[in-house]
């Protein structure tokens, strides 16, 4: 549809939540990346629809050293991003998806009726649907690991 609203969302997910959402109308930066890091994570666990390349600028990489020291991933981090690997998170395989579909079943016209669905879509994800994602990661690491790193469906 042409002339859709968009916005950039940001969230963190555990087995039994979901952190943010963090709604920013304005592109991604460094600067804006960190003030959304600042804001949302008081937490122990990332996993957001945040540009990776964003977490390879100093100033970021920076703060998660000092906030998450060992325990981030990306490029130059303490922990490598697999390559070709962009739908290792829970966010990525499961609540994008997801939540893309339950926004836009509303057909939001304004931006504001954009944010608010986006707002309520996230606040309402349903809990055993966060534990089964989660659960399933181990096995998703394991097929990747059997096919060395190559291309896999999930």
């Amino acid at each position: 549809m042409q002339n859709r609203p968009e916005v950039t969302v940001w969230c963190g997910m555990t087995a039994t939540r979901v952190i943010g959402a963090y709604l920013l109308r304005d592109n991604m930066n460094a600067e804006r990346c960190l003030q959304m890091l600042k804001i949302t994570c008081g937490l122990s666990y990332l996993a957001g629809k945040t540009s990776m390349n964003l977490f390879s600028c100093t100033m970021v990489r920076a703060w998660l050293d000092q906030k998450f020291p060992g325990r981030w991933l990306g490029r130059r981090g303490p922990h490598e991003w697999p390559a070709g690997s962009p739908h290792l998170t829970p966010c990525d395989f499961f609540l994008w998806g997801w939540a893309k579909e339950e926004v836009y079943w509303a057909k939001p016209r304004t931006m504001e009726q954009l944010e608010d669905r986006i707002r309520n879509v996230i606040t309402s994800v349903p809990h055993d649907s966060l534990q089964k994602t989660v659960d399933s990661i181990p096995s998703s690491l394991r097929k990747l690991v059997d096919a060395a790193g190559a291309y896999i469906e999930f």
